[in-house]
């Protein structure tokens, strides 16, 4: 990096610390740090291995797909990640349940629960976490804020927050609707609000490394030559996604989970990643989730996983090995990693090591890239002399 080039960036900079630059290739094969979503699946269908930290998200889905719960579980991963930290959940649709939370594993004495107008209100949702600019009365410029926002408060180390959560996006009532009559219809006004605001939103989210999991309501698309299904917010809406996840509930009687007294208690949920900026897309997988406890078959998972990652070799079409150990069918491959949790361990710390070796690759592939054009440099640099 030239002496010049930084000279240049510092002169716009806002200190002497802050450069609002790097080169890019510094960048390749960085691992991305973050939240686990609470299935090992999901994570890697979304290319990063997490959700990665300053970064909006969304879950959306019908009723009953999953969606809540997902998100419940990235709170409670967040709760894991750092132990001093405290998590958001904005309740625009008045429904969370903290009893359901605590079931799950969720820390409640940890969670924030944001309610009522505050919640539901659009501008006064996002003011308290941006924050309320302050305009010069003479040139109308913005000059700071008046109030500061959630967001600056943990950019300035002043309070720990490592996740907010909004249930739900179709919930909030955006300026104009608050102040209408009853059952005036008004177009667009969500999205309108969106568009401005997710601006700020993404650039404060990434500064103060918070990441933002919006969970959304599936909608009926009216477009006969595309999706069948689109979401709450409006086309510019999605493009500050970082990921947009798409949940279904399996239907399918052999894909429910039954308690003892035949009551459904659980169901195979299809993710789809309809957007990732993390990887190619669209990616699928499917995992299992008990309303009770969260994401089941972790066995499975880690089975799927050690598979695909060729740590355990498919020898045949139904036989599994690794090492002096062999097993007949996948379900008998789970089963043995079900019972044997050192077992389980290590091959988690190997499939952890396989992911960090794809990222390690693409750096030294980078670095020589590097080292080749700086040594067709240097030989020019000596035929020009």
């Amino acid at each position: 990096m030239s002496n010049k080039l930084e000279a240049f960036f510092k002169s716009y900079s806002d200190s002497e610390e802050q450069l609002d630059f790097r080169m890019a290739h510094e960048t390749v094969g960085q691992k991305l740090e973050g939240t686990s979503t609470g299935s090992l699946l999901l994570d890697e269908a979304l290319s990063s291995g997490n959700l990665p930290k300053g970064r909006i998200f969304q879950y959306y889905g019908a009723s009953g797909s999953g969606k809540t719960l997902m998100a419940m579980l990235a709170v409670k991963e967040a709760q894991k990640n750092d132990p001093d930290a405290q998590q958001m959940w904005i309740d625009a649709e008045g429904t969370f349940d903290p009893n359901w939370a605590e079931t799950l594993g969720v820390d409640t004495s940890r969670l924030i629960m944001v309610e009522q107008e505050t919640a539901v209100v659009g501008r006064k949702c996002f003011e308290m976490i941006l924050g309320v600019p302050k305009e010069d009365k003479k040139t109308h410029e913005l000059v700071g804020k008046t109030k500061d926002g959630l967001l600056d408060l943990v950019l300035a180390g002043d309070i720990n927050i490592n996740m907010v959560v909004l249930d739900s996006l179709g919930a909030i009532i955006p300026p104009g609707e608050d102040v209408s009559r009853v059952g005036k219809m008004n177009v667009s006004l969500l999205a309108r609000f969106l568009t401005t605001t997710l601006r700020k939103l993404s650039l404060e989210a990434n500064k103060a490394k918070v990441p933002f999991i919006f969970i959304n309501h599936k909608k009926d698309g009216m477009d006969p030559y595309g999706s069948d299904h689109t979401f709450s917010g409006g086309n510019s809406y999605s493009h500050f996604l970082s990921a947009n996840i798409y949940f279904t509930a399996a239907n399918a009687k052999d894909k429910q989970i039954f308690d003892e007294k035949g009551q459904k208690v659980g169901h195979v949920i299809y993710a789809t990643i309809e957007k990732s900026k993390f990887g190619p897309w669209p990616r699928k997988c499917e995992f299992k989730v008990d309303f009770r406890v969260g994401v089941v078959g972790r066995n499975e998972e880690i089975a799927q996983l050690a598979k695909d990652y060729e740590i355990i070799k498919m020898t045949s079409s139904v036989t599994y090995e690794y090492g002096d150990k062999k097993w007949v069918g996948f379900p008998k491959l789970c089963e043995a990693i079900e019972n044997d949790p050192v077992f389980a361990d290590e091959l988690l710390e190997k499939i952890t090591a396989a992911r960090a070796s794809k990222l390690e690759q693409k750096r030294q592939e980078q670095e020589a890239k590097k080292a080749s054009l700086e040594d067709k440099k240097g030989k020019k640099g000596k035929k020009d002399a």
